[in-house]
């Protein structure tokens, strides 16, 4: 039986219009301020940008949203899985020409010339290939036309994952472009704004294709909703700490929240307590609707979502509307540069500096990980507490170097940069590693049957192919030494103290290298190979203390550790802001690298030497081992 058209049209109607509405009252304002500035441009260009940024935003939605749901909800080869694929290229297509559209708009803005005047193309071409803003516009729309056309050519998941992560990096080039890359003394908070968006993209994007597609999905609509409430609270988290995170970063005080920007930051703010409203109405009623009474719930569900998608339409108008509003810290003055003095252990843990990225991830390590074990003591097995107390541990020293003081200093102090990078990839490897992630995911996360990706999946497909590669300690001990030469000697040392995109590079590099060579050299050898023998781990071990060493020494020469002309790259570099007299103050970076790998790797040698003296231990490998102790040694076996 035909269905009519008219209540889909009338909700998308619905949808659209509250989206326009919520830029229009947003911005009105600001529009009337650029009206004066840009008289040449016209109201084409004024309100051509923020509706192409909202259309922008909508289409990122529908391309990244279907791609995320078709990955790790829709079964393969399925009639909604080829739709959903079908809806993402479409959405892929607008993507691309609001990409192109933002940027004709932002050249005539910035040139102050009206649309199509004459002259205007030649001057186009050379703003695409001579100006920042022009060649990251291009790079978007290159980007976003890719992502259209493998849209409709991909079939298989690992293509889907490639298509969904070359999707996200369409986000990254306006972020730089907008007013969140920041400038001479004003925060940089790109990595917030591109995390909110790429949020939003997952939930919005995956909540309008699951109405779109909720007749052809039938009975298995309540378990893709289930597996999309997943994706939706991991976003939802994710869209408030970067939102909240950005928004403190633009409005630099309290008195900001009056201006225009805050209070448009305050409205948007609300519509996200409301979507969380929505949420919670979905896990607790609608699930449960879904598995009661089917045939209902999914007229429920569908006008539920609708409304939902009706606030989402207008918190994205408001989004629209903010990107091209000044912030405050962007319309105040740079602040004037102050003497700091050299830090303290104590002002490691009275200073902050918020990270989105990294308090998200400390956050979803820690609930995954709980999660886990509960899963596993409903199914009557039990997991060490010491181990839950390793992980915990590491993820809390993890969240306090990457927003504590370390993270604040790094950016003047040599010795802090130093010291931030060492504790992330030898200290905290040495806690995260007994926690054994690896093994209580593969205990915990059941395999799906039906060809979609869940958790131990996407482990297969992601970590553990990377975790077999440096299995050997040798092969470990290598990767560490070359993440050691990307840090120190490539320009990630200067970008990784300037930007976010750098540090969070530089961060992520130290992590995983650290982790990788401290499971290598806590895997007990249960099959003899040349890779896991002791005296291999222990060679490894020494290696890293001479490469440890090396570079200590080389620290220990460089300019900036030295009261002489050559430690002016350093202080023109990351802007340190000291007077004269403290520059013959030596900055123990050399040191700190010393202590610190002297210490981690000489509780990494005991944990060999200790674990080669159990084993020698007569009766110790016959006696009979229960399962939690044979998941200890698949943990040491199998980590990180």
């Amino acid at each position: 039986m035909k269905t009519s058209p008219t209540k889909p049209v009338a909700a998308a109607a619905m949808i659209l219009s509250c989206g326009l509405l919520a830029l229009f009252l947003a911005y009105s304002t600001e529009a009337g301020r650029e009206a004066a500035f840009l008289d040449r441009t016209g109201a084409a260009v004024i309100w051509g940008l923020p509706v192409a940024k909202l259309v922008f935003n909508v289409a990122a939605a529908g391309t990244v949203g279907p791609l995320i749901l078709a990955l790790f909800a829709l079964p393969p080869k399925g009639k909604a899985f080829s739709k959903a694929l079908v809806i993402a290229g479409v959405s892929g297509v607008l993507w691309t020409a609001a990409a192109a559209a933002i940027s004709v708009l932002t050249f005539h803005s910035l040139a102050n010339l009206p649309l199509f005047s004459e002259g205007s193309g030649t001057i186009f071409v050379s703003f695409l290939t001579d100006v920042d803003a022009g060649r990251r516009s291009a790079l978007t729309t290159v980007i976003t036309a890719t992502v259209a056309l493998m849209c409709f050519g991909v079939q298989s998941q690992r293509a889907i994952a490639i298509t969904a992560g070359l999707a996200t990096t369409g986000l990254m080039p306006l972020a730089l472009n907008s007013h969140a890359a920041g400038g001479a003394g004003h925060p940089d908070s790109t990595v917030s704004v591109v995390m909110h968006m790429a949020a939003a993209a997952v939930w919005i994007g995956g909540l309008a294709t699951l109405v779109l597609l909720r007749r052809t999905l039938g009975t298995e609509l309540l378990t893709v909703v289930r597996r999309y409430s997943t994706l939706a609270l991991l976003s939802f988290l994710a869209l408030a700490i970067s939102g909240v995170a950005a928004g403190v970063t633009s409005l630099g005080t309290l008195d900001g929240l009056t201006t225009q920007y805050g209070l448009i930051l305050v409205a948007k703010t609300a519509l996200l307590g409301v979507l969380g409203m929505f949420g919670a109405l979905h896990r607790r009623w609608i699930l449960t609707k879904l598995e009661s009474v089917p045939g209902r719930a999914r007229t429920t569900f569908a006008a539920l979502a609708v409304a939902e998608l009706a606030v989402m339409a207008a918190a994205s108008g408001l989004a629209a509307a903010l990107a091209r509003t000044p912030p405050p810290t962007v319309s105040q003055p740079a602040p004037a540069p102050v003497s700091l003095r050299l830090p303290g252990f104590v002002d490691m843990f009275l200073s902050w500096k918020p990270d989105a990225l990294w308090i998200f991830l400390c956050a979803v390590a820690v609930f995954l990980y709980a999660a886990g074990m509960q899963r596993l003591r409903n199914r009557g097995g039990h997991w060490p507490a010491y181990r839950a107390g390793f992980w915990f541990a590491g993820v809390a020293l993890l969240f306090l170097v990457t927003n504590g003081g370390l993270r604040f200093y790094q950016e003047y102090l040599i010795s802090a940069h130093v010291t931030t990078q060492m504790l992330l990839m030898a200290v905290v490897p040495l806690l995260l590693i007994p926690g054994a992630p690896l093994t209580l995911a593969r205990l915990a996360a059941m395999p799906r049957q039906d060809g979609t990706m869940g958790g131990a999946e996407a482990l297969a497909l992601t970590l553990r192919p990377v975790v077999n590669a440096a299995s050997a300690p040798y092969m470990a001990a290598a990767g560490l030494a070359a993440v050691l030469a990307a840090l120190y000697y490539t320009p990630l040392l200067e970008y990784s103290s300037r930007t976010q995109f750098g540090y969070q590079a530089m961060a992520l590099l130290a992590l995983l290298s650290g982790c990788l060579f401290a499971a290598s050299v806590a895997r007990a050898t249960t099959d003899g190979g040349p890779g896991s023998s002791v005296a291999g781990r222990l060679v490894a071990v020494g290696a890293v203390a001479a490469l440890y060493g090396v570079h200590g020494w080389a620290l220990a020469q460089q300019a900036d550790q030295l009261p002489d002309a050559r430690r002016r790259e350093w202080l023109v570099t990351v802007g340190q802001p000291w007077d004269q007299p403290f520059l013959a103050v030596v900055e123990p970076a050399g040191v700190a690298m010393w202590v610190i790998a002297a210490g981690t790797l000489f509780i990494a040698a005991a944990v060999v030497l200790y674990q080669a003296r159990r084993r020698r231990t007569p009766g110790t490998g016959r006696r009979v081992r229960s399962a939690s102790e044979r998941g200890h040694d698949l943990a040491m076996s199998s980590e990180p």
